[in-house]
C-alpha cells in the first residue's frame, strides 16, 4: 500500500466511525427526535451511503469494507448504555427531546 492509499483508508475509517457513533447516539424513536435531528438524519444517510458508493465506484473495495466496518463499530459503541450516557453529556445536541409534544394521544 502506498501512503495515499493508507491515508485514504484511515480518513474513511474515521469518517465511518464518526458516522456510526452519531447514529448510535441519536434517539431510536422518531417521537424523541428534535427538529434539528430530524433534519440531519437524511443528510447523514446520504453521506454514509454516498461515501461507500463512491469508494466502490473508484475500485477501492478494501477501503469500502473498512468504512462499512467502522460504521458498524461506531453504531455499536454508540448504543452501549454507559458510553451513551457519557457522550450525551458531552454532546448535548444529540440528546432526545424531553417535552411531550411527540407523544400520541390515547
Amino acid at each position: 500500500m502506498q501512503l495515499a492509499d493508507t491515508l485514504l483508508t484511515i480518513v474513511c475509517a474515521l469518517i465511518g466511525l464518526a458516522w456510526g457513533l452519531i447514529y448510535g447516539l441519536l434517539p431510536k424513536k422518531n417521537d424523541r427526535l428534535t427538529y434539528r435531528q430530524q433534519r440531519w438524519i437524511p443528510v447523514l444517510s446520504l453521506i454514509g451511503t454516498g461515501l461507500v458508493v463512491i469508494l466502490i465506484l473508484l475500485g477501492r473495495d478494501l477501503v469500502s469494507w473498512i468504512t462499512i466496518g467502522a460504521m458498524v463499530l461506531g453504531l455499536v459503541i454508540g448504543i452501549i448504555p454507559p458510553l451513551n450516557r457519557v457522550a450525551l453529556k458531552i454532546w448535548p445536541w444529540l440528546r432526545p427531546r424531553t417535552d411531550d409534544q411527540g407523544l400520541k394521544r390515547r
